[in-house]
């Protein structure tokens, strides 16, 4: 397992209803297509070289030690991003900005 010493992480959670699934899913799928269309994961002069970019998702359990009792109705998703450093993070975040649903990511 390796990891960047002086790269800058970033990362959130979203608790989202079962019923809103489909379009938490949308969301998602159409974040990494900004992502792969601005970012890339090796150096690339024309695009922000990100080190990493991961998504889980999975359904919210009543007890986790105890899978049985079911799920709460809800489902968790973790999105996570290692930027090289601060700079390359403040550049994300400007280019965000112009991405036409980033409100929804804040809803």
């Amino acid at each position: 397992m390796g990891f960047s010493v002086g790269s800058t992480t970033f990362g959130f959670t979203m608790r989202v209803p079962d019923r809103d699934e489909a379009a938490v899913d949308n969301l998602i799928e159409a974040h990494a297509k900004w992502m792969s269309q601005t970012h890339s994961l090796e150096p690339n002069a024309e695009k922000l070289h990100t080190l990493e970019y991961f998504v889980s998702k999975a359904h919210e359990l009543k007890d986790m030690m105890d899978p049985s009792k079911g799920s709460t109705g809800n489902i968790i998703y973790n999105i996570s991003e290692v930027h090289i450093d601060d700079e390359h993070f403040g550049k994300h975040v400007e280019l965000g900005q112009s991405w036409d649903r980033i409100g929804e990511f804040f809803e």
